[in-house]
Formats: structure tokens, C-alpha cells, sequence
């Protein structure tokens, strides 16, 4: 797990999630627990440029980052 310090780190993520879902249709659930990771040791605007990004450039993704409970 890496620790998202800067905005491009969110960015980066972002485009790498929206690779995985062009080339093959989903992410591998290794990349997903570490992001998650990721994002629980992250500044809260980090995590909220990760899902601005995220909602722009690829929404089918957001279904792998938002839990059951968020969902309801």
C-alpha cells in the first residue's frame, strides 16, 4: 500500500482504474483492496479529488469503491 500524499497521487490511481476497465472490463481485486487502503490513510481531499476524478473519466468504476452501505 502506498499512501496518497498529493493530488496526482488520486490522479494517477484514476487513470490507472480507468486502464484496467478499457483493456480487460473490471480491476483486479488486489488493485481495489489497496486503494482502499490507500484512501483510509489519505487527507480527506485527496480522497475527494479520487472520486471527482473517478466520476469524470470512469463512473462504471465506482461501483468497486463504494461499499453496500453507501450504496442504501
Amino acid at each position: 500500500m502506498r499512501i496518497w500524499t498529493r493530488h496526482a497521487d488520486a490522479q494517477k490511481a484514476v487513470s490507472t482504474i480507468k486502464k484496467f476497465v478499457e483493456e480487460t472490463g473490471t480491476i483486479p481485486a488486489e488493485l481495489i483492496k489497496a486503494y482502499r487502503a490507500s484512501m483510509k490513510n489519505a487527507r480527506p481531499g485527496i480522497v475527494a479529488r479520487f472520486y471527482e476524478k473517478l466520476t469524470e473519466q470512469c463512473p462504471e468504476a465506482m461501483e468497486y469503491f463504494v461499499t453496500e452501505t453507501e450504496k442504501d
